[in-house]
């Protein structure tokens, strides 16, 4: 069986973390490129982790 380089790297993104070049520390997400990063931080869970970290910083630290 031979898979595309395509499909191969497909795979290895799907394994699990890369390099944490796009992580966002308040969800603990990592995403895989400045697209992804970029949709994750106008989501609706980003911006209710933010809301709540606004409203008391001290408790997540």
């Amino acid at each position: 069986m031979t898979f595309s380089p395509k499909a191969i790297a497909n795979r290895i993104k799907a394994k699990g973390l890369q390099k944490l070049r796009w992580y966002c520390q308040m969800c603990q997400k990592q995403c895989r490129d400045e697209n992804g990063f970029k949709c994750h931080c106008m989501s609706e869970g980003h911006q209710r982790q933010m809301q709540i970290f606004g409203q008391n910083p001290t408790r997540i630290i």
